[in-house]
């Protein structure tokens, strides 16, 4: 009988605990053994050393003290094992045999109940271990969840504040480039002023440079001259000429240019006057000489030739020159209606 309230014998050996159904090597200090342990433990064949059991080190000197048997009879294997013996004999071995069942489950129970405690003191470790793991995770997932509202709030604040510096960027943008449109329209108005003041400046140099007749004869106080019942006196057409072209002019160097072109041809006498253009761009060919306003007698004078006639010297006018009044004698003067040719005799 292998099997008895669901209990299966096992071999006895710790590293084996083979579950026996078949053979089994069966010692007098009941255990048991699988055929391989025996085997290799020297307990199915008699050797010249003392055998041992491998369980509880009992010496087996006798050959019987360790068999092999089946642990699964046959029937007939039932009916002659135990004849022909005595009743006495046959309680006895069966009492032996019941003992060796109860010592075999006695020591599975055993093995059973410190297994089991060793599994639940190893449980417990493992629990207690993971308990603390729970706690150690909760405390962490605290922390991070902590945390992370902390983050979550600093986030908003950096959007926030973000969201700010954008609008800030905005409207420093808008006022950068409202501050560049007024810089430029200073700088032009200033560079206007400046380039005003540089024309100014360099008419003002320029007619400082003229010879003293060449701008603007103006009576004396109190002296009226070339004047009929108008008491306005009259301002020659080459100072008007000359504003309106100096107001005309846009550098210095245009300026000089038309200066010099005008005093070449005051230089020059009538051989000048027959260009189709000055250089102030005035068309000066063919133009007749006005009508004067008086007439002026013609002294028999010997002139060379030079396209001019000189006139009997007229009282001491006032030319201004360089902001200040200044009298000089000139000699003769013609009004050629837009020019005038100025002769001046020094001395």
């Amino acid at each position: 009988m292998t099997q008895t309230l669901d209990f299966s014998l096992r071999c006895n050996t710790l590293t084996c605990r083979t579950i026996l159904n078949d053979r089994a090597v069966v010692t007098t200090c009941s255990h048991i053994f699988c055929l391989t342990c025996a085997e290799s433990l020297g307990l199915s064949r008699p050797t010249a050393q003392t055998r041992s059991c491998p369980a509880c080190q009992t010496n087996l000197p006798n050959p019987d003290d360790a068999v092999s048997t089946i642990l699964n009879p046959s029937e007939d294997y039932k009916t002659s094992v135990m004849s022909g013996l005595d009743p006495t004999t046959i309680m006895e071995c069966a009492g032996r045999a019941l003992s060796f069942w109860a010592y075999q489950t006695t020591q599975e129970i055993c093995y059973q109940e410190y297994l089991n405690k060793s599994l639940t003191d190893k449980y417990r470790s493992l629990n207690t271990d993971l308990e603390k793991v729970i706690s150690s995770a909760d405390t962490e997932i605290s922390t991070l969840q902590s945390k992370l509202t902390e983050a979550q709030l600093a986030q908003d604040q950096v959007q926030k504040k973000n969201e700010e510096l954008i609008t800030m960027y905005q409207e420093k943008c808008k006022k950068h480039t409202q501050m560049i449109n007024l810089y430029n329209l200073l700088k032009s108005r200033a560079m206007r002023s400046q380039i005003q003041t540089a024309a100014s400046d360099s008419v003002s140099q320029a007619l400082k440079s003229l010879p003293r007749t060449s701008n603007t004869r103006v009576p004396m106080n109190g002296i009226d001259y070339l004047t009929g019942n108008d008491s306005r006196p009259i301002v020659s057409q080459t100072t008007r000429v000359t504003s309106r072209h100096f107001n005309a002019l846009t550098s210095p160097e245009t300026f000089t240019s038309g200066a010099e072109q005008l005093f070449k041809h005051q230089r020059s006498g009538g051989a000048s006057s027959r260009k189709s253009r000055s250089g102030l761009g005035i068309d000066i060919e063919g133009m007749p000489p006005p009508k004067l306003p008086f007439s002026v007698p013609q002294p028999s004078i010997p002139t060379p030739d030079h396209h001019r006639t000189r006139l009997p010297a007229p009282p001491r006018e006032a030319f201004v020159h360089g902001g200040q009044h200044h009298v000089e004698k000139a000699s003769s003067t013609l009004d050629f209606g837009r020019f005038k040719d100025f002769t001046f005799k020094p001395g």
